[in-house]
């Protein structure tokens, strides 16, 4: 018996939900295997945007198909959320344009240089939120009864 509710995000609240945290992961393919790389970001122009170094995962994965998600939950609650992007990555070398757009946004938690810009587009963006039913309680969600 299940005792949580899933529900569908429309493109505008998956924007927003992302909007909402810093933090999220994208994930591609590399020599034929899945990798994921936690990442900081910001959300603009319909876009996922992220500082990347020169030489780095991110120069390799130009051009091609990758997913980024971000989510947020609460343990208290049992309650939260997760949107997936899906897109072609697209490094942007100039930085200083499109960084002075955006202000400090854009700012990387990883150690300098980052001069590339890893652009993902929301042309492709799914989310879902997980909620206890209303009627759910603690033995129910334990499973205990």
């Amino acid at each position: 018996m299940s005792t949580s509710q899933i529900h569908a995000l429309s493109h505008d609240r998956c924007r927003a939900l992302l909007a909402s945290v810093p933090l999220g992961r994208v994930a591609f393919v590399r020599a034929g295997r899945p990798v994921i790389r936690p990442v900081n970001f910001t959300v603009a122009c319909d876009a996922v945007w992220l500082r990347a170094g020169r030489n780095s995962w991110a120069d390799r994965i130009d051009g091609e198909a990758v997913t980024f998600e971000a989510d947020a939950y609460d343990p208290g609650d049992h309650t939260g959320w997760s949107v997936i992007v899906t897109g072609v990555a697209d490094l942007v070398t100039d930085v200083a344009t499109v960084a002075a757009q955006f202000g400090p946004g854009l700012r990387s938690w990883a150690p300098p240089p980052r001069d590339r810009l890893l652009r993902i587009g929301l042309d492709r963006i799914d989310g879902r939120r997980i909620a206890l039913r209303p009627d759910a309680d603690d033995a129910t969600e334990s499973g205990l009864r």
